[in-house]
């Protein structure tokens, strides 16, 4: 395995310790993972780091990934009163990434009404606004869920056919840095 040999001024060397410690005595593998990282962002093709919630009834855990957006699409189900949201990232690895939000939606009408329910209960409230409960029915957590893919082929079925058929023309298309 080859070497490589890195000088590293005094000030800078408890940046190096901390990183030692995080990385669990790693450190070549964490230096890696940086430059790649910089490589990335250094071509100018729009990678960035990407935080996304995943979970749902309001419980989500962060994370991260080095990516970039490419796509994203939003599908209503009259049916279901539902709104589901698609984003389609490309990581710096080549894999897909698929941000989906599903949220409830109500009626305009019944959204105004509730509105106006609540602001009166409030006004009647006036200084007891904690005793009164107003409800919160339209207060639907929504879910989020992250999908990762190997390739854009992978994603069909599992994203809308337009979005599917825009990335298709994305990846065959050429980047333009303008």
């Amino acid at each position: 395995m080859p070497n490589k040999t890195i000088y590293v001024p005094d000030a800078d060397l408890q940046v190096f310790d901390q990183a030692q410690k995080v990385s669990g005595n790693n450190l070549s593998a964490t230096i890696v993972q940086a430059l790649r990282y910089f490589v990335k962002i250094g071509e100018g093709k729009g990678f960035e780091q990407v935080d996304v919630l995943e979970g749902e009834n309001g419980f989500y855990k962060r994370k991260r990934f080095i990516g970039r957006e490419l796509a994203s699409a939003s599908v209503y189900d009259d049916a279901d009163e539902r709104m589901t949201n698609y984003i389609v990232y490309e990581t710096v690895h080549g894999r897909y990434a698929v941000l989906i939000t599903e949220e409830k939606k109500i009626p305009l009408e019944q959204s105004i009404e509730r509105e106006l329910e609540k602001r009166i209960m409030e006004r009647l409230a006036g200084e007891n606004k904690k005793s009164i409960q107003i409800s919160k029915e339209e207060d639907v957590p929504d879910i989020r869920r992250l999908e990762v893919y190997d390739s854009i082929d992978m994603l069909a079925g599992h994203v809308p056919g337009d979005l599917y058929r825009a990335l298709h023309e994305i990846r065959d298309g050429e980047f333009l840095d303008i």
